[in-house]
């Protein structure tokens, strides 16, 4: 929207200072002639109205220029905000820079398995968190929650210990009521395993820390 405004805009300062120049050109055509026409003491008065409309047209002309030149800084910087927002949501969403906020941290102490954990951050995630650690691990889009052959869980390529620490950054009352609705993935967690002390609390603000893998890309490339 923004973008369709300021090119209006364009269009129609361009319009004007042409109506501008249409007019002075007109106007010093018909003082010509009527300059050819008139005796010494008129020919005076109309080279004085003509210099002065003259210098008037100008000062128009240099104004709706001046207004042409704020209006295409103004779409560039626009252009350049919405860049550099759309860049931020990137590196947040793939874990490039430390975000902080508030959310909840969901602490699970004994037995859990791989899966269950995996299911508890892809509710948390449909519940809105726009970011998430586990055990202060980052976890993006490319991070896979497995186990080792001793069972020992692991995110990012790092062995994690109990208990299991999730903090999700994101609208705090949403992700709770999704976590501790009856008959919800938690309630079927402390159904499930036996011994297993599940427990969420609300954080007014948390600090979450990059992602500390590296991101490639084997297969993707940019259309040219």
């Amino acid at each position: 929207m923004k973008s369709r405004s300021a090119q209006l805009s364009l269009t129609i300062l361009c319009f004007l200072l042409g109506l501008l120049l249409v007019a002075q050109f007109r106007t010093q055509q018909m003082s010509g002639n009527s300059l050819l026409a008139a005796s010494s003491d008129d020919q005076l008065v109309i080279i004085s109205s003509l210099v002065e409309n003259n210098a008037r047209l100008r000062g128009e002309m240099e104004a709706l220029e001046k207004q042409l030149n704020e209006y295409q800084q103004a779409t560039g910087r626009a252009r350049l905000e919405a860049l550099v927002e759309e860049l931020n949501k990137v590196r947040i969403i793939n874990g490039l820079v430390e975000v902080s906020g508030f959310g909840v941290e969901v602490s699970l102490d004994g037995p859990i398995g791989v899966l269950d954990v995996q299911d508890l951050i892809n509710e948390l995630r449909n519940a809105g968190a726009e970011a998430l650690t586990i055990n202060g691990e980052r976890l993006t889009l490319y991070s896979v929650i497995a186990s080792t052959e001793d069972g020992v869980m692991t995110i990012n390529g790092t062995q994690l210990s109990r208990p299991y620490i999730l903090q999700a950054i994101g609208d705090a009352e949403t992700m709770e009521t999704a976590l501790l609705r009856g008959g919800g993935l938690i309630a079927t967690l402390t159904r499930n395993y036996e011994g297993l002390i599940v427990g969420v609390i609300k954080r007014e603000r948390m600090v979450l820390p990059v992602y500390k893998g590296d991101i490639k890309f084997v297969y993707a490339s940019l259309i040219e």
